[in-house]
């Protein structure tokens, strides 16, 4: 018997026992591998090192199969059903090193206007919108960002009731306005509410302001009369109930 046929006989003799005894062999196989964790480790990090080129080409060349993709799908979720943590801490890495160039794109895209960012803005997809409407939205996207600078920079603003420009400090605070004024200015707005106050039978005594909605402050001249005019009505009130017990 020659060589070439005691090989032969020999693969099929092996052949015939791993088909006669997969389960045994599989169990064992996998005992050996949890009491060698580390070796099997290292044995396979040596192996893609060198064999790194070979490995490049088998997996070329399954990629162009179907078989070879079908092969490769199955190996993937086998290794994410089973590293299921791994893959995890692998995925949140990969977002977080890719954070702040995915944010430094998006700035460009808003800044630049991009077909992608637009077709966000119109939410359909990139693909889908034809080259007129992106060329209209993107006119009209550059006509709102000029219309918002020259909100910002301006210092008068139209009032919602009066239909009156006035400054801006003729208007009160709100901040949930864009410019953090509100649409009313503040006479407009005192009115408001002194009708309303009147339509449900209370009084509205607003303090004394300016047209600019700033507390007036009063001359000492002003002043002056007025301690002048409450001390004469203090007098009188006293005088009238003096008269009022003297007759009693």
């Amino acid at each position: 018997m020659t060589d070439a046929e005691k090989k032969a006989l020999k693969a099929a003799h092996n052949k015939k026992y791993r088909d006669a005894n997969k389960e045994l062999i599989a169990a064992n196989q996998k005992k050996y591998r949890e009491a060698n964790k580390e070796l099997v480790r290292e044995r396979k990090r040596a192996y893609r090192e060198a064999n790194k080129e070979r490995i490049a080409a088998k997996k070329a060349a399954d990629a162009k199969t179907e078989r070879g993709r079908k092969l490769d799908k199955l190996r993937g979720e086998r290794y994410r059903t089973t590293h299921a943590e791994r893959v995890r801490e692998l995925h949140q890495k990969s977002r977080d090193k890719r954070a702040p160039i995915a944010k430094e794109e998006a700035k460009q895209k808003r800044v630049e206007l991009r077909d992608s960012y637009v077709a966000q803005i119109l939410r359909m997809p990139t693909n889908l919108v034809p080259p007129e409407i992106i060329k209209a939205e993107r006119i009209r996207l550059k006509i709102k960002r000029k219309v918002q600078e020259l909100d910002n920079d301006r210092t008068e603003k139209k009032c919602s009731t009066c239909r009156e420009y006035k400054p801006l400090i003729s208007f009160g605070r709100n901040h949930g306005t864009k410019d953090g004024r509100s649409y009313e200015c503040r006479l407009c707005n005192r009115e408001r509410k002194r009708r309303d106050a009147l339509l449900k039978g209370l009084t509205f005594n607003p303090r004394n302001r300016d047209e600019f909605g700033r507390v007036r402050k009063h001359t000492p001249e002003e002043l002056k009369t007025a301690k002048n005019a409450h001390a004469r009505e203090v007098y009188a009130r006293n005088k009238q109930r003096r008269n009022y017990e003297t007759h009693k």
